[in-house]
């Protein structure tokens, strides 16, 4: 099952990269978009928001949280 997470504090290109790259750390294959603003885990990965909230806080103000389903 593919876990999506909203992602906040996204505005502009330069705060999806640094998303992405911390994401892809974390799980290669992630994807990251910003309209809308999400995070997608590849299939058969596992994380929960606190962990991934844990790697995005040295890099500034994004927080996910589990989308609504």
């Amino acid at each position: 099952m593919t876990q999506v997470f909203e992602v906040s504090g996204m505005h502009c290109g330069g705060c999806l990269s640094r998303v992405q790259q911390a994401a892809t750390k974390l799980a290669p294959g992630t994807s990251v978009t910003l309209d809308p603003p999400r995070l997608t885990l590849p299939v058969g990965t596992s994380l929960d928001a606190a962990a991934i909230n844990a790697a995005l806080a040295p890099l500034g103000d994004y927080r996910v949280k589990a989308a609504a389903t």
